[in-house]
């Protein structure tokens, strides 16, 4: 990084002699400040110039980024109608395995109880219970 801001007859001498290297480095010692000071105060004029872009669009384009633009909520939602939308249950699923009870022939779901059959039973016993 300390050879970027060395100045440019550096790099013309050459670096394989060691007497010249010594030499080149304490002229380049005595001459970087003013050099930096000059990188820099470039750097920040082109730093705090103001960036300018334009879009430029096509016409049917333009007219879709207006409505973009223009695509927001014209009221503050209430809390009321965040409320119902949260706590709104989830959808049901539909029940995909059904199948016909063998006892009483009352479509039923499967790997459950035919609650036809389960209600006769039940009014079965509770006449033996009574009796």
């Amino acid at each position: 990084m300390s050879l970027r801001l060395f100045p440019s007859r550096l790099s013309a001498q050459g670096l394989s002699p060691a007497g010249s290297l010594s030499t080149a480095l304490a002229n380049a010692a005595v001459g970087r400040w003013p050099q930096f000071t000059l990188n820099a105060s470039a750097v920040s004029q082109s730093l705090l110039r103001p960036a300018a872009f334009t879009l430029k669009i096509p016409g049917l384009l333009s007219d879709i980024w207006e409505s973009v633009l223009r695509a927001v909520p014209k009221k503050k939602t209430s809390h009321m109608k965040k409320r119902h939308r949260q706590m709104a249950g989830k959808a049901l699923k539909d029940v995909k395995s059904l199948s016909t009870c063998s006892g009483c022939g009352q479509i039923k779901r499967s790997h459950v109880l035919c609650p036809n059959c389960v209600a006769s039973i039940k009014k079965q016993w509770g006449r033996k219970n009574t009796e």
